[in-house]
């Protein structure tokens, strides 16, 4: 096996030159750290992950103790909790119990050999004395199954998840129930079993067996029991481990007696029909473990931390007020969210036998739907740009508080700061958030990171290689990869441009006019743009696309396509685009780096829905606006790739591993300062004849038809004279 000496004799470097190329420390020349990285390809060498853990000591390592992996909950805690402390700069060290007392005792001693800052633990351990604290460890969060003594500890109401699973079970008139749980010494079976039991005691009349067990003898205990012609109408379960075994072992041998399950399960995001699931978050569990080990202050008195049940989340829970309707029609952007629409809206139908049918227009063609009354009359529902709702909301959209006076009750499962966005216009709500979206700045994090890339930087600029935080730092960047020499890459662009229609190149405009200024207006409310601010503005765009590809690219769809072929350095794009980048085709998955757009004040988008005046069945189109825009449905609408307004999305580790910028795009809508018009505007605005404006002067400029001063001035002129405000 190769070591550090050899890489050093290879290289001909010393052996703190290798060390300081591989752990990307000290001032080492691109030169040398190309020399040292090609004699350790060559070699084979790879660092020894174990030393360099010892090696930076106490403080960041995080061990978790659980029973298995095998079960899907300890396996989304263990993930989230993984995924947060990663991002936070810790590293996690896991450890299998396999509910083996001895083998958790010596888990508590090789995490203290490995010198952990903290440790998550699901206990299997039934003493009085604490043997974490024994063993000097003083940060021990325990998770599910409470210690013998008093600890911080995490989990859910395990007697209230009993009493509801009991209270369904009753609903569907079973009469020979089977409950599989693990051991009653754990305290969260303990209690689930109190409160099913006290439930059921009620009324219950007919048989009720329970059989205690473990992940590993789940299915050997549930073939004794088909074995024994025991009578069973459902199975109920408190893990959903033992519910895959039970549904596999049922479907393999007892294919004709294919009875119920109903399970405790981690959320789930999108609809499953194998198990009706009683749901407890245990991303959000593992995410807040987390976030109390690393911000550990010291001891303190031990703490319950009870998190709320999610619950039996019903994805058909729909309330159409007697207001049926054969068929809903639906006006949508050409976006990923209208095709995930189109797939969810089949449990609409299924639910109320109403069909739905969506029309996709492009941005273009959608404003013409809406600016013609003979077209826009057909529709029940508009799929609203959020920069068209004050325009729009008093011609073509009926306010939903004439149709449901209590509206505002679903703004608590919204993100807080979206009502004022999406859902007002002049004091009215006209409208729910469907898919609210905000400007990221999107860059290659393998390049960004890679210390012969940085090195090059800092040896050609004096500074080093970050994220930008201005335009000119932007820019500056975007010319360096541009370039693209002195180092290995097939980034032939350092930026990409979205200039397809004007529209889109005015947001181009805005996204550097706002990293300036917040609003575009003086003091007597006129909207201004020949000023330094404009010019600078649209000189930073003109600048940027010399460092684009030739070929504008059309639509924020097609910028991060582009961005996913992995000849593009950075962009700046939508988060509600920006699934785009991990197509089927993409070549940067896993090296997907984002951050707040230059000057940090990011410009927000997407879209609202909401009812047409013109609607016949007002009721029902709101029925299925509130279905879709809130849980569960939202959720799976992230899954799958679009957004969502619901904040319980936001806790939810599949969903943000697979799409990690969504966690930090909900902060930018309250991040976001940009103003289009003076608060205590009171009249509708043309936000498209207004972008329309600002789109023309850009285009004029980046074609060369115009100069700077030539372009503002035309659309300072324009502005004055054709926009009232």
């Amino acid at each position: 096996m190769a070591t550090i000496l050899d890489v050093a004799k290879l290289a001909g470097v010393s052996q703190g030159t290798v060390s300081n190329v591989l752990n990307g420390k000290g001032n080492v020349s691109s030169e040398k750290i190309r020399i040292v990285e090609e004699a350790a390809r060559k070699l084979g060498y790879t660092i020894n992950e174990q030393a360099r853990i010892l090696r930076k000591g106490a403080g960041k390592i995080i061990g978790v103790i659980l029973p298995t992996v095998e079960c899907r909950q300890y396996r989304e805690f263990f993930n989230s909790l993984k995924y947060y402390a990663d991002g936070h700069g810790y590293s996690t060290e896991l450890y299998l119990s396999n509910n083996s007392p001895q083998t958790e005792l010596e888990m508590i001693q090789k995490a203290k050999s490995v010198m952990v800052c903290g440790i998550a633990v699901i206990t299997c351990l039934n003493r009085r004395n604490n043997l974490y604290q024994h063993s000097g460890l003083n940060n021990v969060r325990f998770v599910e199954r409470r210690p013998g003594f008093p600890a911080d500890y995490y989990g859910f109401d395990y007697k209230l998840a009993g009493i509801h699973m009991a209270k369904k079970i009753l609903s569907k008139n079973y009469r020979n129930i089977v409950v599989i749980t693990e051991s009653e010494k754990y305290s969260n079976e303990a209690e689930y079993l109190k409160g099913f039991l006290q439930e059921t005691e009620k009324e219950f009349c007919g048989n009720i067996l329970q059989v205690t067990t473990d992940i590993d003898q789940v299915s050997h205990s549930v073939l004794n029991l088909f074995a024994s012609e025991e009578e069973i109408d459902v199975i109920v379960t408190t893990n959903i481990g033992f519910a895959e075994k039970i549904r596999q072992l049922t479907q393999s041998f007892f294919s004709e007696n294919q009875v119920d399950i109903h399970t405790l399960s981690p959320v789930v995001s999108l609809p499953e029909k194998d198990f009706k699931k009683y749901e407890l978050n245990y991303s959000l569990l593992g995410r807040e473990v987390a976030s109390d080990i690393i911000h550990f202050k010291g001891e303190s008195a031990p703490e319950d931390h009870i998190f709320d049940n999610d619950g039996e989340r019903n994805w058909k829970n729909i309330d159409i007020q007697n207001d049926k309707a054969d068929c809903l029609n639906i006006l949508a952007l050409d976006s990923p969210e209208s095709i995930i629409m189109q797939g969810m809206a089949q449990f609409y139908t299924e639910k109320t036998g109403t069909k739905v049918k969506i029309a996709v227009y492009s941005y273009d063609e959608i404003y013409e739907q809406f600016a013609d009354p003979a077209m826009s009359s057909l529709y029940d529902i508009f799929r609203i740009d959020v920069t068209w709702l004050s325009w729009f909301s008093e011609q073509l959209l009926l306010p939903l508080e004439e149709i449901d006076p209590d509206i505002k009750h679903v703004f608590s499962e919204y993100l807080p700061t979206l009502e004022d966005k999406y859902c007002y216009v002049r004091n009215k709500i006209y409208a729910l958030p469907f898919s609210p979206s905000s400007q990221l700045l999107f860059y290659r994090k393998d390049l960004f990171e890679n210390i012969a890339v940085k090195r090059i930087y800092q040896e050609k600029y004096r500074q080093e290689l970050t994220v930008p935080r201005t335009f000119r730092e932007y820019n500056q960047i975007a010319a360096f990869f541009t370039e693209g020499t002195g180092f290995d890459s097939n980034v032939r662009y350092g930026t990409h441009l979205t200039l397809g229609n004007t529209g889109v190149a005015a947001t181009e405009f805005l996204a550097r006019f706002f990293s300036h200024k917040d609003n575009l207006y003086d003091e007597s409310g006129r909207i201004v743009l020949q000023n330094e601010i404009g010019k600078k503005a649209l000189e930073e765009l003109v600048e940027a696309q010399k460092y684009a590809p030739g070929k504008t690219s059309k639509w924020w769809t097609n910028t991060a396509k582009d961005f996913a072929n992995g000849n593009v350095a950075m962009m700046i794009n939508f988060s509600n685009y920006a699934s785009e980048i991990l197509g089927y085709n993409s070549k940067i998955v896993g090296n997907v780096g984002f951050a707040m757009v230059p000057g940090r004040n990011p410009i927000y988008g997407g879209g609202s829905l909401a009812v047409s005046r013109y609607s016949r069945h007002p009721k029902n189109a709101l029925a299925f606006i509130k279905w879709i825009t809130r849980e569960p449905v939202a959720s799976a609408m992230a899954a799958l790739g679009s957004v969502s307004p619901c904040v319980k999305t936001y806790n939810k580790y599949d969903i943000i591993n697979t799409f990690p910028w969504l966690e930090f795009s909900k902060d930018c809508f309250s991040l976001s300062r940009t103003k289009r018009l003076p608060e205590t505007n009171p009249k509708p605005f043309d936000e498209k004849r207004f972008l329309n404006i600002i789109g023309s002067a850009v285009k004029n400029v980046t074609s060369g038809l115009l100069t700077v001063e030539e372009a503002l001035t035309r659309a300072q002129h324009m502005l004055d004279h054709d926009l009232e405000i």
